[in-house]
């Protein structure tokens, strides 16, 4: 939903290989940006409210850290209680969470076996609005 509101498309690979769940496709086949999705209804938000402390696969995290590629990390945090996650009606569909990116491209080498715990910052609302950004910067060949 996101996507389309922003005017963007999905585009799924046939093999989730190198960490890639999708792209996100906008006007030209400049602006393409590789995701992977995660979510999780622990409780990351650390201490302050700035930002999410996710725990992320090495795997993922060498692949999605590829400097000069644009690709980003959407986790989407639910509700704690799984009967919380969704409002369905003949009226509407509200999926109560809430989305986070984070590029990863600058990101340092780190030597961690298992995970590496990523900060997103909570600003960083995977919207609309904020695709349309990234978009922009990514027809710009600006990083993420």
């Amino acid at each position: 939903v996101v996507a389309t509101h922003a005017d963007c498309e999905i585009l799924e690979p046939k093999v989730d290989r190198g960490s890639v769940d999708g792209f996100l496709k906008g006007a030209t086949i400049r602006e393409v940006i590789g995701f992977q999705a995660k979510a999780t209804s622990r409780d990351i938000i650390g201490s302050g409210g700035t930002h999410l402390h996710f725990p992320l696969p090495m795997r993922d995290y060498d692949n999605l850290r590829v400097a000069g590629r644009p690709f980003v990390l959407i986790v989407v945090v639910l509700p704690d209680e799984v009967d919380d996650w969704l409002i369905l009606t003949d009226r509407e569909l509200c999926l109560r969470s809430c989305g986070y990116w984070i590029s990863l491209g600058e990101s340092q080498e780190v030597s961690n076996i298992d995970n590496v715990t990523i900060r997103i910052p909570t600003g960083n609302i995977f919207s609309s609005g904020q695709l349309t950004d990234l978009m922009n910067k990514v027809a710009r060949g600006e990083p993420l």
